[in-house]
């Protein structure tokens, strides 16, 4: 405590600032480098809290000693400082920030200006989603940089998917590594305000992400959170908005006279005649002849028509409010931030709560020691269950979820289906907490100039608890569990920077890093069934008549050495070279540790005399990188484990004690290696005509070697898998970034970014057998895993149509069934008969992202799109599946289903209800173009901001997800949602208002 009290006490004192002496008034105008004014430009006085912002007319006046300085900043223009010299009068031009060239840029353990990058690092844009109802930073980065992939978000406070550069892996991690404030980060991304978000950077060649060796095979996402700003004054801001949610595509399921012409569709032979079988067949009576379950025939007879989507839907919306105070003191910087969101998703009960606080704080106690602390607690709320989804679409309208008397009907349909409703009656609480506390001491250490040192150390404690009672579950007869888990991890980082003061063109800085980190997780359940009054819920787990309780818990361990070199010659020749070793707790001691080495080049053109002719090249560099990273195994992976369960109880004697035993669960392998990525990028940044057109373009191929994989073993030896290193996987891609400002007029301005990317994997190797002699490596058919293609390749069995009344039929098959091609040509469908059909994997993705200022206004929208090409980005879409006909006429389905039937030949689906030996299902592209964002916002002008005595205020509205191209059928391609899903994307319009003082 007594460290953080003092800290408290440095804060305190640090916000008072001391008045200037005698001051002259200053007048001025600020201007950019064609002559338009600047307004809302920034103009305080250098080390002090005094400060303005320039007018409509780009003016400003300010009072300042003689002898002062005047620091003046504009979004997208480089910040300057001009001198007094006693002058009354002072005009300031500022030149744009060319390319955003001299940007500072989070590398790892450090940073670096953007036109010293060696490396593929990208930054997320951040501003231009300010006005976008998310509550999760993920949705802000979807499609926005190329190479990142980021999925949709389907359920209230879910963390997206993410994936840097395609799959490097088979059964090792595939997600990126997340570093926040410049600690690993081990937390859903969620528990993070974005709000409180200043900058994402992301790590994606080999040279860049390598510094962080072990876990940063599958690139590195660097989220830095907002500071406060010395000689400040206090800035509150409040931003809050109240967003709509709606499903992005309108479904529903059949009607009730819908649902009995499907009825009739199944058994078409029989409810209808003629050779074509469109005419109705007067004996065939729907009461009698279509075998409808008990109930299903009363609602028949009733009238029926129940709504079970609308029944299991709720309004959806999503509310945030966010307070924060921000500034600085000579000496003292902070932050500090409170947030609010509520969020409501449209599936019964689908709920999502999150309390945030932040404080970030940097004490400068000497000139050579600063203090500083970076912190967050999340107090989340996911409580309520929500019905089972998955089986909503298969209740038919002819059944009522509850009895006259109000009750809920437990099988309303009369078979062993329990009724999806029943999920939503819980008495059911789910907590997810979390602190996390960044402590860091820089100490520019005294008689050597350039030399600094860091120490970080963060806790991170997550705890969670889900408890639930449900007088319907444990077989009807009362359930109810408490399920307490907590996580903490610790980290220790030692940093020495030494930027060594060279005289001359040489510019050395060197880095070395030794840190650790510990995990430490436990989880304890209790479980009751059987209640004869559930009156207390889940508070008396006593009065179950049958009583369980578990428990787990575990550790591991990482420790870390790495040293970094950047050497820049006459500001145009580059070098990073970097060397990071690792070693996990989760292998063996053969191979606990492995040293990842990285080096990248880069050579900036426009420094050399012989471009000095080309005028309209205002930045051009060339760099090109190669680096190894790894991959961790998952714990124990390398061990041999001991189980303890049913199967190992004994009982000794006729009425003995009943004893636990022991068994081992998993065979050891102390050679298990650590998966090794080497990676290669070559790039090229430039800047064109007045920066009017900037970007880069990589092009990059890596290879994964020694791929952690479950090897299948013979059951005579009692296992069936141990975890080993086989195989090999390529992967390369290209990326493109362009930025242009077609239009800079003084009150008009256009920016536009564009971004477009492609990636292919490839498996090169598996295990090396060759079973068959055929010269050729052996797949793993039963893996789904070929040499030559893609991970994710879809292997199975081609549809060519749909049989038709009059056809040629095979055994096994009927009208209205797929007909499946014979790949052999032996005339019957065999396994031999299946294919590659294609992959699951993007061929290209790219997102437009469009800035229109005038005047007060600004106009935002962003196109984001992922596209297939002739065979890649495949889902599958069956939305029936095998069902006998009995089944198929007593289920449900939706409404947009195109089902083949007399009446509907050229469908695409087969008639519900008809089984074939080999069934076949249809994969399409999932290709779209997504309108994902569009704001407007108004600005109130400085003048009357001025008046009303308010720092900026500003009003806007934005859509989200709000129009979508696509030929995929069913909820959404990106989530990959077909027809027989029920997990549809969510859009709609948000309102909001942002306001400081």
């Amino acid at each position: 405590m007594k460290p953080l009290l003092t800290l408290l006490l440095v804060f305190s004192t640090g916000l008072l600032v001391a008045q200037d002496g005698e001051s002259i008034p200053i007048t001025g105008t600020v201007t950019g480098p064609t002559g338009e004014t600047l307004i809302g430009a920034t103009v305080r006085v250098a080390g002090t809290t005094q400060g303005t912002v320039t007018d409509v007319e780009g003016n400003f006046a300010i009072s300042a000693a003689p002898d002062a300085l005047l620091a003046v900043s504009y979004t997208g223009f480089g910040d300057t400082e001009v001198a007094v010299n006693n002058r009354t009068v002072i005009d300031i031009v500022l030149e744009e920030d060319a390319s955003d060239l001299q940007e500072i840029v989070v590398v790892g353990y450090g940073t670096q200006r953007r036109r010293d990058l060696t490396g593929a690092i990208a930054s997320a844009p951040l501003d231009a989603f300010r006005e976008a109802p998310n509550t999760n930073i993920l949705q802000s980065l979807n499609g926005t940089v190329p190479g990142l992939n980021v999925g949709q978000s389907a359920t209230a406070g879910e963390d997206a998917s993410i994936n840097i550069r395609g799959q490097n892996s088979i059964n090792g991690n595939t997600s990126p590594l997340i570093v926040l404030d410049g600690i690993v980060y081990r937390g859903r991304v969620s528990d993070i305000n974005p709000n409180d978000i200043q900058s994402v950077d992301v790590l994606k060649d080999a040279s860049s992400k390598a510094i962080y060796g072990a876990q940063a095979a599958n690139g590195v996402l660097i989220i830095t959170t907002k500071q406060g700003r010395t000689s400040r004054k206090p800035t509150i801001t409040y931003t809050g908005n109240y967003t709509t949610q709606n499903p992005t595509k309108d479904r529903q399921l059949l009607s009730r006279e819908e649902y009995l012409q499907a009825a009739r569709d199944v058994d078409f032979m029989n409810a209808y005649q003629g050779p074509d079988f469109t005419q109705p067949n007067p004996e065939f009576d729907q009461e009698t002849d279509i075998p409808f379950f008990g109930p299903l025939l009363t609602g028949l007879q009733d009238g029926t028509d129940f709504d079970w989507l609308g029944a299991s839907r709720q309004d959806g919306y999503i509310t945030d409010h966010i307070l924060s105070v921000s500034g600085g003191g000579e000496r003292t910087n902070y932050f500090i931030s409170g947030g609010y969101t509520d969020q409501q998703g449209i599936v019964l009960n689908d709920n999502y709560n999150r309390k945030t606080v932040r404080v970030n704080l940097d004490v400068e106690v000497t000139d050579w020691l600063t203090l500083g602390v970076n912190s967050f607690g999340t107090f989340a709320d996911y409580s309520g269950d929500s019905p089972n989804i998955g089986q909503v679409d298969q209740f038919s309208p002819l059944a009522r979820p509850r009895d006259e008397t109000g009750e809920f009907v437990i099988n309303p349909l009369g078979d062993n289906t329990t009724n999806p409703l029943l999920a939503s009656t819980a008495d059911d609480a789910d907590y997810r907490n979390r602190l996390l506390g960044i402590f860091f001491t820089s100490i520019d250490v005294p008689f050597v100039p350039g030399l600094n040192y860091r120490i970080n150390f963060s806790n991170n404690y997550g705890f969670f608890s889900r408890r639930n009672s449900n007088r319907f579950d444990g077989g009807l007869s009362g359930a109810a569990f408490k399920n307490t888990a907590s996580n903490y991890d610790w980290t220790f980082d030692n940093i020495l920077t030494y930027d060594i003061p060279l005289q001359g063109p040489h510019d050395v800085k060197v880095t070395a890093l030794v840190g650790r980190n510990r995990i430490r997780n436990e989880r304890t359940g209790a479980r009751g069934v059987g209640y004869t009054n559930l009156g207390l819920s889940f508070n008396d787990l006593g009065q179950a008549g049958q009583q369980f309780i578990e428990s787990e818990a575990y550790e591991e361990s990482y420790s870390y050495q790495m040293g970094r070199v950047a050497y820049e010659f006459q500001d145009k020749y580059l070098l990073n070279a970097t060397v990071r070793r690792d070693g996990f707790s989760g292998f063996a001691a053969n191979n606990r540790s492995a040293v990842f080495p990285s080096v990248g080049l880069g050579w900036v053109l426009t420094e050399e005399s012989f471009m000095a002719g080309a005028s309209a090249i205002d930045f051009l560099k060339l760099r090109a990188s190669y680096g190894i990273s790894g991959n961790l195994t998952r714990r124990y992976s390398s061990q041999a484990r001991i189980f303890a369960g049913e199967d190992n109880r004994y009982i000794f004697g006729d009425g003995g004690q009943t004893l636990n035993g022991q068994g081992i669960s998993s065979l050891a392998n102390p050679d298990l290696k650590w998966e090794r990525t080497a990676g290669t990028n070559v790039g090229m940044d430039f800047s064109l005509v007045d920066s009017r057109i900037s970007g880069s373009l990589d092009y990059y191929t890596s290879r994964t070697t020694d791929l952690l994989f479950n090897l299948v073993l013979p059951s005579i030896t009692g296992f069936t898998s141990i975890t080993s290193n086989v195989g090999e996987v390529s992967n390369n891609g290209i990326e493109l970034i362009l930025n242009a400002a077609p239009v800079r007029g003084e009150r008009f301005r256009w920016d536009v970014g564009f971004n477009i990317a492609r990636n292919r994997n490839e498996i090169v190797s598996l295990l090396g057998f060759d079973n068959d002699d055929d010269g050729r490596e052996d797949d793993l058919v039963a893996s789904g895993l070929f040499i030559g293609e893609p991970i994710q390749t879809i292997f199975n069995y081609e549809i060519d149509g749909i049989y038709q009344i009059g056809d040629d039929i095979p055994d096994g098959y009927a009208v209205g069934t797929y007909r499946l091609r014979d790949q052999d040509g032996d005339g019957e469908i065999t396994p031999d008969d299946r294919t590659i059909i294609g992959n699951e994997e993007p061929a290209y993705s790219f997102g437009i992202r469009n800035t229109l200022s005038y005047g007060d206004f600004t106009l935002r929208f962003f196109i984001n799109s992922v596209q297939g090409g002739s065979n890649s980005y495949l889902g599958a879409n069956e939305p029936l599946g095998q069902l006998t006909p009995g089944i198929a006429q007593n289920q449900n389905w939706y409404a947009d289903i195109d089902y083949w039937s007399p009446f509907n030949t050229g469908a695409t689906y087969r008639l519900p209800g008809t089984n074939t030996p080999f069934g076949g299902t249809h994969y399409f592209a999932r290709g779209f173009v997504r309108l994902q964002d569009i704001s407007l916002a108004y600005t109130l002008n400085r003048t009357l901001s001025d008046r009303l005595g308010l720092g900026s205020f500003k009003v806007f509205v934005s859509g989200k997800n709000l129009v979508t191209l696509t030929d995929w059928e069913g909820w959404d391609p990106e989530t990959n949602s077909g027809l027989n899903d029920s997990r549809p994307l969510l859009g709609g319009f948000s309102f909001g208002v942002d306001v400081s003082f």
